[in-house]
């Protein structure tokens, strides 16, 4: 009997190229797959009292699910709802399903990941059974949660695009909201040092930055895939992020992307090191020139690459859950 994999994620808007990507991953190495999954308040509408419940009563029912014996299921949840809580939460509901925790350091203000929470979550011990998507996410929920259950698996990632022309004009792009942890002094630097044609920021919060064009909104999905195709290179210009989903878009539709050396992107982007920069905004001009010189086959070689690892490792981990060390822990 096949056992299946359900994603449950309770970010239907804000994750739905995130689940997009894990389904693909998943289902491209062999694993039948399920979705379960509904808008956060601010897409749906709706309280985030209901919205948690909502998310609640998903875990009751995979739990109630999971009972029959034609549909066993290893769950994979894609974000938590009220972060270290989370794992409370999926202990008392739907024991043996297993939580990603992308920011285990939030880059913005969220709830569930001050000191009451982890030492809630710390008396789970093992049984708190955590995905991270980059080293350095490991390493902090390490800190926060020492004696958890960790698997590090890589961002999973669609099959890449082919045949896609590159865009006439040369486009420096930025995407994504902004927050505390863009490097506005370096993206400065980077537009007085280099020669494209144009600098550009789309995303939402973005203060003005001379020497880019900024257009400070909410970028629907379908309009961040043509911004992403319309670059030259994108840049990742942060100081501190743990993974970034920016990247691994890029990477989907085919153009090359730039971000910092000591960053989650250097196992993204490990076979063309020249893409990752160093502190001064000439690093970042040097990396961006190489990036616009990756031929079409390199850039398709790089993304099938992440491809192929990603669905290795993920299929890997989820056959573990019944043959290997964690098959005690369903």
């Amino acid at each position: 009997m096949t056992t299946r994999t359900v994603v449950l994620n309770p970010l239907g808007a804000a994750l739905l190229h995130y689940r997009r990507e894990l389904v693909s991953v998943l289902e491209a190495s062999g694993q039948p797959t399920d979705v379960l999954e509904f808008p956060e308040p601010s897409a749906g509408g709706g309280s985030r009292s209901r919205w948690v419940l909502r998310y609640v009563q998903a875990l009751w029912e995979l739990r109630r699910r999971g009972r029959r014996p034609s549909r066993p299921a290893r769950v994979v949840v894609t974000w938590p709802v009220l972060g270290y809580v989370d794992l409370l939460i999926i202990a008392a509901c739907l024991p043996g399903a297993w939580l990603t925790v992308h920011d285990p350091v939030p880059l913005v203000r969220s709830l569930g990941y001050g000191p009451v929470s982890r030492s809630f979550a710390r008396l789970l011990g093992r049984r708190a059974r955590i995905i991270v998507l980059s080293e350095a996410a490991a390493d902090e929920v390490r800190k926060a949660l020492p004696a958890a259950t960790l698997v590090l698996l890589p961002h999973p990632i669609l099959e890449p695009e082919i045949g896609r022309s590159r865009p006439e004009d040369e486009v420096v792009r930025v995407l994504g909201q902004y927050k505390a942890d863009r490097d506005l002094d370096l993206l400065k630097s980077i537009a007085e040092d280099g020669a494209a044609g144009r600098y550009a920021i789309t995303g939402r919060g973005w203060p003005a930055v001379e020497g880019w064009h900024v257009d400070d909104r909410f970028v629907p999905e379908d309009e961040l895939d043509d911004l992403i195709r319309s670059a030259s290179v994108v840049l990742i210009p942060y100081r501190r992020f743990f993974q970034s989903g920016i990247a691994v878009r890029c990477l989907e539709l085919g153009t090359p992307v730039v971000g910092p050396r000591n960053s989650s992107l250097r196992a993204l982007l490990a076979a063309h090191e020249e893409l990752l920069a160093g502190e001064r905004s000439a690093d970042w001009t040097r990396a961006a020139g190489a990036a616009i010189d990756l031929s079409a086959e390199e850039l398709h070689e790089l993304s099938r690459d992440a491809r192929e690892r990603a669905t290795h490792l993920w299929a890997g981990f989820l056959n573990s859950l019944d043959e290997g060390p964690f098959a005690s822990l369903r």
